[in-house]
């Protein structure tokens, strides 16, 4: 007997008991729904008020227009110091002045970031702090490679982050790569760079401690969204796309240098967010650039790369990848964004937004430096 058949033949006041029962459930589903969303949003509400408040902050095109067109270096400090970056420069003649003051006010947007964010997503803003403690150490690295003395080491640190200002004087007064490396003992770096001391005194190439700090902070943000994330959190998401594209960077620097798969593959994170450990281990065995290439046709980022494959012939260079790997991040940041306005997309669009607003000064502050003229600025911040 079909069910309206049956409903038909109910006395008329048990169909209506019914129909209210309906009626009911479906409004305690409608409520539930509301609850949860109003759970998952609210603590976000006051934190998304202060991140719009931020982003109105950000340079618009007649900023970026006046800065570029600066009459040099001094007159383009000049223009930054009645913005959010004014307060960190200090010395206008310094050019390496500007660069701290950029990275300076990115990590004390992280912070406050972390600061006001609820737990949920707490724990992943103060993961990001991380960079900049690598960032310094990367500095104390390559100074005392260099021979810098403790005066000018500390002049191109930024003193905020994880590591304590008196450590990071003290790590200053270093002679050497390796009394840095022994100075961090006790910190969470300590290790990784220890156990790549043997490689470094064979080929005396500081770089490979900065790809183990950069594999580390990645496997660490990686690790927070992977156990204590959602599959829909958009975190994952987003902290899943940069760890792809860090091993893609990576991958694709490794064949353009011929390295063998087993060096390649021992600087990457285990698993990605779409490239998964297999797919990994296939793209570090790839003979080329152009199988590499090949490998991505199932992925998300064929397209990017495909698309500048030509650039790539002509130059020879990765670089015309990881740029466009970079505009992807800010890509899906804003996307993310614009996802869950009411949750913590705002927190990921402004993240991109302060990123890639301080990397465009930094072309400016770089083409300043060089004495290029505005339109050769503008041909680097657009390429």
């Amino acid at each position: 007997m079909e069910i309206t058949t049956l409903i038909a033949q109910l006395p008329s006041n048990i169909f209506l008991i019914l129909m209210v029962l309906m009626g009911i459930a479906i409004f305690m589903v409608i409520i539930i729904y509301l609850v949860k969303y109003l759970s998952d949003t609210a603590p976000f509400a006051y934190v998304n008020a202060r991140v719009r408040s931020m982003e109105a902050r950000l340079l618009d095109e007649h900023k970026f227009n006046e800065l570029i067109e600066a009459g040099g270096i001094s007159e383009f400090i000049g223009f930054l110091e009645d913005t959010e970056y004014g307060e960190y420069i200090q010395n206008k003649e310094n050019i390496l002045n500007v660069e701290k003051a950029l990275n300076s006010h990115l990590t004390k947007v992280y912070q406050s970031l972390a600061e006001m964010s609820p737990a949920k997503s707490k724990k992943i803003l103060k993961l990001f702090e991380k960079k900049f403690d690598v960032q310094n150490i990367k500095i104390l690295l390559r100074a005392k490679y260099f021979g810098l003395s403790a005066e000018e080491t500390f002049d191109l640190l930024i003193p905020l982050g994880t590591i304590p200002l008196n450590k990071l004087k003290e790590l200053c007064e270093t002679k050497t790569v390796e009394e840095v490396i022994g100075g961090l003992e006790g910190t969470e770096y300590s290790k990784i760079l220890s156990n790549e001391l043997s490689t470094y005194d064979q080929n005396k190439q500081i770089s490979i401690f900065e790809v183990s700090l950069d594999k580390y902070v990645i496997k660490k943000l990686w690790d927070s969204v992977g156990i204590e994330g959602k599959e829909e959190d958009l975190f994952k998401e987003f902290v899943g796309s940069i760890v792809d594209i860090e091993n893609l960077k990576i991958i694709l620097k490794g064949k353009a240098d011929k390295l063998p798969s087993d060096v390649v593959m021992s600087y990457v994170t285990d698993n990605g967010y779409e490239l998964a450990h297999w797919k990994l281990k296939e793209l570090a065995d790839a003979d080329s650039i152009e199988t590499v290439i090949g490998a991505l046709e199932d992925t998300s980022y064929a397209p990017i790369i495909n698309e500048k494959l030509d650039e790539y012939e002509s130059t020879k260079s990765v670089f015309v990848f990881e740029k466009a790997l970079d505009n992807y991040i800010y890509e899906t940041g804003k996307k993310l964004s614009r996802r869950q306005p009411f949750g913590v997309g705002p927190i990921i669009g402004l993240i991109v937004s302060k990123e890639q607003e301080i990397k465009k000064l930094k072309i400016i502050t770089k083409g300043k430096l060089e004495n290029l003229n505005p339109s050769q600025i503008r041909e680097l911040l657009n390429s």
